[in-house]
């Protein structure tokens, strides 16, 4: 396995364990917030495994892609805009299935529309956070297009 390709599963790796906290903070909020606003955000069922599960997959993603988006470049707007285009991408399509003929200006009906893209938000600006921490403390080092020695 190459340097790049160790340096990627680390960067996936850190940030898989971040979006884990983050999903499991996530399931916490939402029963909170459904007890509070009276609001029907939806569940599967499944205890928060799956949530969970797959904010880590997408956690992961996140960090092998941020790691080759950024470079070694210190462009704010190239870091927010990649945890913009993966928290909007992650927030809307959970929104594909929602019914969306119940939609009033109600907040127990606004909120379960916008409540997945805050959560995705959230996410994924953790998770930069970490990795941009992670990238300063050396654990990860920058990708750098040009030969590597093997």
């Amino acid at each position: 396995m190459d340097l790049e390709r160790i340096e990627s599963v680390k960067s996936g790796g850190i940030a898989a364990l971040a979006g884990a906290s983050v999903s499991a903070v996530g399931l916490v909020l939402d029963a909170e917030l459904h007890d509070i606003l009276g609001a029907t955000i939806p569940t599967n069922g499944t205890l928060g495994i799956v949530p969970i599960a797959m904010g880590t997959v997408c956690a992961f993603l996140f960090g092998v892609t941020y790691r080759y988006i950024v470079r070694q470049d210190k462009n704010p707007h190239l870091r927010s805009g990649a945890v913009g285009a993966f928290a909007l991408t992650r927030g809307l399509s959970q929104l594909e299935s929602s019914n969306w003929s119940a939609l009033s200006l109600d907040i127990s009906t606004v909120f379960p529309f916008i409540w997945p893209i805050v959560k995705s938000f959230g996410l994924f600006l953790v998770i930069r956070i970490v990795l941009d921490y992670a990238l300063g403390q050396r654990w990860i080092q920058d990708f750098r297009a040009g030969p590597y020695p093997d």
